[in-house]
């Protein structure tokens, strides 16, 4: 195999071609391939960042939820728990009014009852008299 010039050549040709394909072929490639590359990187970070966002703000509105539950069933417990001791308090009062107006009202039953016994005590004995006044005569 013999080297002569056109062989020469064709290997500083083959080295120029090279070379401008490299500047002006593969490195613009492989800086849009990198460019891509962190992109697709850079928005994979963002999305798993804003999965653990949505993640905690799920998890507070979970808890906050729960939370809010508890202190209803709390306020109606309460609630209830007043409502029951004021009537109670109010039962007792009334049962206490009753008791009072009852014992009011018997003791005015037996006063009244007791003028009229006396009454009639004073009628019988005006009857008597009289009765015993027209047979002596």
């Amino acid at each position: 195999m013999e080297f002569n010039a056109t062989f020469l050549v064709s290997a500083i040709s083959f080295i120029v071609f090279v070379f401008l394909m490299n500047k002006i072929f593969y490195e613009p490639i492989e800086k849009i391939i990198l460019q891509r590359e962190k992109l697709v990187e850079d928005t994979l970070n963002d999305a798993k960042i804003s999965k653990e966002t949505a993640s905690k703000l799920l998890q507070e509105r979970e808890t906050k939820l729960n939370k809010a539950h508890e202190d209803g069933k709390k306020i109606i417990s309460d609630s209830v728990q007043k409502a029951n001791a004021d009537s109670s308090a109010l039962i007792l009062q009334t049962k206490s009014n009753s008791l009072n107006t009852i014992e009011t009202k018997k003791e005015e039953l037996s006063q009244e009852s007791n003028e009229a016994q006396k009454q009639l005590e004073d009628q019988v004995e005006t009857i008597a008299e009289q009765i015993t006044s027209k047979i002596l005569g």
